[in-house]
């Protein structure tokens, strides 16, 4: 963050030089990017885990589906010898 922090004000020198408008980097700025960054990886972290959790559940179907099919081609193999 400290590296963003002076590359912001790398670059308002640069905006200084070609449009010869005074801009100012001050600690609520800064502040203000912080809290808008934790916002956004909180919000990408709460997404990766539902997005996690829904991998999770639909492995978990699958899983079950293959025991199931499991089940059912023996119950099918001793019904096809029963007959």
């Amino acid at each position: 963050m400290g590296r963003v922090h002076q590359m912001v004000t790398d670059v308002c020198g640069i905006y200084y030089e070609r449009m010869r408008r005074q801009v100012f980097v001050t600690p609520k700025s800064y502040l203000s990017f912080i809290n808008m960054y934790k916002q956004v990886y909180i919000q990408k972290y709460d997404d990766l885990n539902k997005e996690e959790s829904n991998i999770r559940k639909g492995l978990k179907n699958v899983d079950e589906a293959r025991k199931d099919i499991g089940t059912m081609q023996k119950k099918l193999e001793i019904e096809k010898k029963e007959q």
